[in-house]
């Protein structure tokens, strides 16, 4: 998927403007909740998100969706990552 379609389906599903973040090469910070829903894009990868049941990895492209309150930690590889967000409540 492309950033501009991107965008549109955060739009279409209430997730307002999308915003670039991006995570320092071998991220792996400590697992944590946000009171917010979440759905991004990957724009340079890979992004990975590992929950308490699972690690799911996420190439450039890709899209990954997280509940509010999902106990969860995002890692990233030797080159980082960068995604485009978006946060509804």
């Amino acid at each position: 998927m492309n950033e501009t379609n991107f965008q549109q389906q955060l739009r279409d599903n209430g997730f307002g403007e999308g915003q670039i973040k991006s995570y320092p090469p071998n991220a792996d910070g400590p697992f944590h909740t946000h009171d917010f829903n979440v759905m991004l894009l990957v724009l340079e990868g890979p992004f990975s998100l590992a929950t308490d049941d699972r690690v799911m990895t996420y190439e450039a492209g890709e899209v990954c969706k997280l509940s509010a309150g999902v106990r969860h930690v995002e890692r990233t590889g030797p080159a980082g990552a960068r995604v485009l967000i978006g946060k509804s409540l």
